[in-house]
């Protein structure tokens, strides 16, 4: 599989649709123009708390451990969300010597499509690379964990989401309680 290297201007992940029937993304903006992926939301939050792992490794005394989680506007989605592919595995590494910190993307395996060594995959189905700066991480970081947040509350009795049109709680054996 090839690999695109990319150093943003902007990193960013955010969602389309109202609670329960959200789509996550992510999205790098630059000179070169704007790329979107399809993400699920728990890859997203796994992404922010990693990536403030990493910084606090890097630097012990980081601003992010005692940040609170905020929306950025200017970390918004931008026009049009096409997604470039879903992802599938992400990774982390941090360079040292150009003190950036590194997302790697892979797209989803799909068995079906599976190609050869002389058929090689189109550049939109390569891994990409993201070159970023602390502070676009801390920025992601922050927005991140969220819009992640911005969902339907949990119900208090058995943990699970609870729906704007009424909660059917397990613990209460289905019957429905104000909560």
């Amino acid at each position: 599989m090839s690999e695109m290297e990319i150093t943003p201007e902007v990193f960013t992940a955010d969602y389309a649709g109202e609670p329960g029937q959200r789509t996550f993304f992510m999205q790098s903006r630059g000179e070169w123009g704007t790329l979107t992926y399809l993400v699920e939301k728990q890859q997203v939050l796994a992404l922010g708390e990693r990536l403030r792992d990493v910084l606090i490794l890097v630097d012990e005394a980081d601003p992010v451990s005692n940040a609170m989680p905020a929306r950025d506007p200017a970390l918004a989605l931008s026009a049009p969300i096409e997604p470039e592919w879903r992802v599938g595995t992400l990774g982390l590494s941090y360079e040292e010597d150009a003190d950036r910190i590194v997302v790697l993307m892979e797209p989803v395996e799909d068995p079906e499509t599976q190609v050869t060594e002389e058929d090689p995959p189109p550049p939109s189905e390569s891994s990409v690379r993201f070159l970023l700066r602390r502070d676009q991480v801390r920025s992601f970081i922050l927005h991140a964990l969220a819009i992640v947040g911005e969902g339907r509350a949990t119900c208090p009795l058995c943990g699970l989401a609870m729906d704007p049109a009424g909660h059917q709680c397990p613990a209460s054996n289905g019957h429905h309680m104000t909560v």
